[in-house]
């Protein structure tokens, strides 16, 4: 067996304190010199405090390691403060321990670059708050959208909108908030929406900041575009054959020789003009019953909000509608998947929504054979209570498919086109959508979702 240094330096200073222990019993018991026993003595005790450093030495070193490693500097390995075979392989453990651990350290700090810089790119403006709700992280684009220096808490977020930490402090993990405020000059709206995570056993919320003022003017213009094209459009089909039959009329009624007043109209002038007078009355009527339309559609009263039970709901729905149904010869078809299901939202509205979307099923059916409607209900994977509408009719066209929920669009001869687009006003009311799925020939699905 070959020994290693370690091993003979601890059996020679073995040795030593066994020569010293015998030397110095040997001049206690043999001599009565008194310099050889402390002479001995005091040597045994250097020899022992000797082999107890030397033995700890590499406890020291190994502590030092561990040290160097807690504060993350991985520039120096370990020593071994002993040669030998053992002491060999032990050294070359230390080193590669050393290599993983600064090929990790290097590792963490480039993802952490690599996150930083993911992050910087982003267009939307982040924020991470702590539990005490101090910033941890802000991105450029939150730097460049507040333009505010100093902003290290949410209460500091008070210097952009007073109400701004509140609602930061009341959004929980996938929440979403809408909040229009002032920068300077700049109207924002400000969409935010929260993620909460744990990091270490520390809990964080990211917090992103949207500003969709530009979309939603955008937006609002589109609207009203459509919205005034619709008008137009209705108002120029009133308002041009009155015009045109009022100047028959005047045309009529004038007398040619110039003689101030009216001439003596013959019985068939007589006719065209009642025809043309009752043309006018049915124009101004139809125009008079699209600006009442207009003012129901624009004074759509608060929802006041209960607890809903959608199978009674539905079983209203069918009582009321029931003459309009067997006149049509409609099978209306109730199904729900949960007996209890219920949804929060204002109870005669939500019954609005529903006889407005069976009505135009009612109409879409038409000659239909084996005309069908059904309605169901049930939840999504999020929980939600969806709502549906089903019928077996023509289908919406795909051009028209955009513009169903258009106020006072309508593909209909005697429509008015507000019907779908209270019903989505009623929706949004109630915290709800309105959606619709259709091809033409194949029927249509409305889809209403509450929360």
């Amino acid at each position: 067996m070959v020994f290693s240094n370690f091993r003979a330096n601890v059996m020679l200073r073995v040795a030593i304190l066994a020569a010293l222990c015998f030397v110095l019993l040997w001049g206690v018991i043999n001599t009565k010199w008194l310099a050889t026993p402390l002479v001995c003595g005091a040597l045994l005790l250097l020899a022992t405090i000797e082999l107890i450093r030397y033995v700890e030495r590499g406890s020291r070193d190994f502590t030092s390691f561990l040290s160097f490693v807690a504060h993350q500097d991985f520039s120096t390995a370990a020593a071994v403060p002993y040669t030998g075979r053992p002491f060999g392989q032990l050294q070359d453990a230390y080193r590669v321990l050393i290599g993983e651990l600064r090929r990790l350290h290097l590792q963490k700090a480039a993802n952490h670059q690599y996150l930083e810089a993911v992050v910087e790119h982003v267009g939307v403006a982040l924020c991470c708050f702590d539990e005490q709700g101090v910033v941890k992280m802000m991105n450029g684009a939150a730097r460049r959208l507040f333009d505010l220096p100093h902003l290290n808490s949410m209460r500091t977020f008070a210097r952009i909108d007073e109400r701004l930490p509140g609602v930061l402090q009341e959004l929980g993990d996938g929440d979403r908030a809408l909040l229009a405020v002032r920068l300077g000059d700049d109207a924002l709206r400000l969409v935010l929406y929260a993620t909460t995570f744990a990091l270490l056993e520390q809990r964080y919320k990211l917090v992103s900041f949207q500003n969709i003022r530009d979309e939603l003017d955008q937006q609002e213009i589109e609207s009203w575009r459509k919205l005034i094209r619709v008008m137009t459009h209705e108002i120029m089909n009133s308002v041009t054959p009155i015009i045109s039959l009022s100047g028959v009329i005047r045309e009529t009624m004038i007398d040619e020789s110039g003689t101030p007043g009216v001439r003596a109209l013959t019985p068939h002038e007589q006719n065209d003009m009642l025809r043309s007078i009752t043309a006018i009355h049915t124009r101004s009527s139809a125009l008079l019953d699209f600006v009442q339309a207009y003012r129901s559609f624009a004074q759509l009263p608060p929802p006041v909000f209960t607890d809903v039970e959608v199978p009674a709901l539905f079983e209203r729905v069918r009582t009321l509608l029931s003459r309009e149904i067997a006149q049509a010869g409609v099978t209306l078809q109730i199904r729900c998947d949960e007996p209890g299901l219920r949804i929060r939202a204002d109870a005669r509205q939500a019954e609005q929504v529903l006889i407005n979307l069976v009505r135009n099923a009612i109409e879409a059916l038409g000659s239909r054979p084996a005309p069908l409607i059904e309605l169901r209900g049930s939840r999504n994977d999020d929980g939600d209570a969806i709502l549906h509408v089903v019928d077996n009719g023509l289908g919406i066209a795909p051009e028209h498919l955009d513009s169903i929920f258009v106020p006072f669009f309508t593909t209909k001869r005697n429509g008015t086109g507000v019907g779908l687009s209270v019903s989505r006003q009623i929706m949004q009311a109630n915290q709800g959508a309105i959606s619709v799925r259709s091809a033409p020939g194949e029927g249509c699905v409305f889809t209403l979702k509450f929360q």
